[in-house]
């Protein structure tokens, strides 16, 4: 009796553990212009707004981390927090992930480089990319083509960063000849660095690549991710989405000044 006593002392103590420490959500991402911004810190982007209205609806309260990217999978992968987002879909991380149905951006991956540089984005799939040296983010994944590229070892050289700006500075010193990285991301990193006379974004972009949010399959949150699923579809359908967007990339916007 005495040792039941015991178990069941200790069953309620874990309980309670795991109720408190899961009442607010734990959320990780990385520093991602223009869906995830990190100034003061102060996090922000449209994704985070997002995500915020959507957890905000579901009366789920969140933490919101901005981690180095491997370091947020990591988290993931070992059950140290609840979701990630804005992540891209792969197998590897589905062995872990739970990945929402629903969403969350499409993103163009886009290719960029000197502003005087004849590199093509129509034919690079095709081309001799043995010359070339590229720069990536650490673990991020920019769909399938180009993470096959990557794993093939095909470029010349390859840096990995943590931050994206070190790649935009790495093509600028002529170090690396090419960035790859969300078009939109790669625009306010250009202009917030004074780099978009220096650098430029090719056309074509190499393909449109759906990110998601993304839940710990050790914190088993199935239900609340679906939840999560029918709030952001039902935003999709009223027009909350599309409004939430333009009225984030609206407060951007720099007034011109009156004098």
């Amino acid at each position: 009796m005495k040792r039941l006593t015991h178990i069941l002392i200790s069953l309620v103590y874990f309980s309670s553990f795991y109720l408190g420490a899961s009442s607010t959500l734990q959320l990780v991402t990385l520093e991602y212009p223009p869906y995830i911004e990190h100034h003061n810190d102060k996090i922000s982007g449209v994704a985070v707004e997002l995500v915020k209205e959507v957890f905000a609806e579901l009366k789920q309260p969140i933490s919101i981390q901005v981690l180095p990217w491997a370091r947020a999978l990591n988290n993931i992968q070992h059950g140290r927090s609840d979701a990630i987002f804005t992540a891209f879909k792969n197998q590897e991380r589905e062995q872990f992930a739970d990945y929402s149905q629903q969403v969350l951006f499409t993103q163009n991956i886009s290719l960029i480089t000197l502003i005087d540089s004849e590199l093509s984005s129509i034919d690079f799939f095709q081309r001799d990319l043995s010359s070339l040296s590229i720069c990536v983010v650490n673990r991020v994944s920019y769909g399938k083509r180009m993470d096959d590229l990557l794993d093939t070892g095909v470029f010349k050289v390859i840096f990995k960063r943590n931050k994206t700006e070190d790649c935009a500075h790495l093509v600028r010193a002529k170090r690396a000849d090419v960035w790859v990285n969300n078009e939109f991301g790669a625009r306010s990193i250009m202009v917030r660095n004074g780099l978009d006379q220096s650098l430029k974004i090719l056309v074509p972009s190499l393909e449109a690549t759906p990110s998601y949010i993304a839940f710990s399959k050790l914190r088993q949150h199935h239900d609340l991710k679906n939840e999560f699923d029918a709030e952001l579809a039902a935003m999709k359908r009223d027009g909350r989405y599309q409004a939430l967007i333009e009225r984030y990339f609206d407060s951007l916007r720099v007034e011109p000044s009156g004098e």
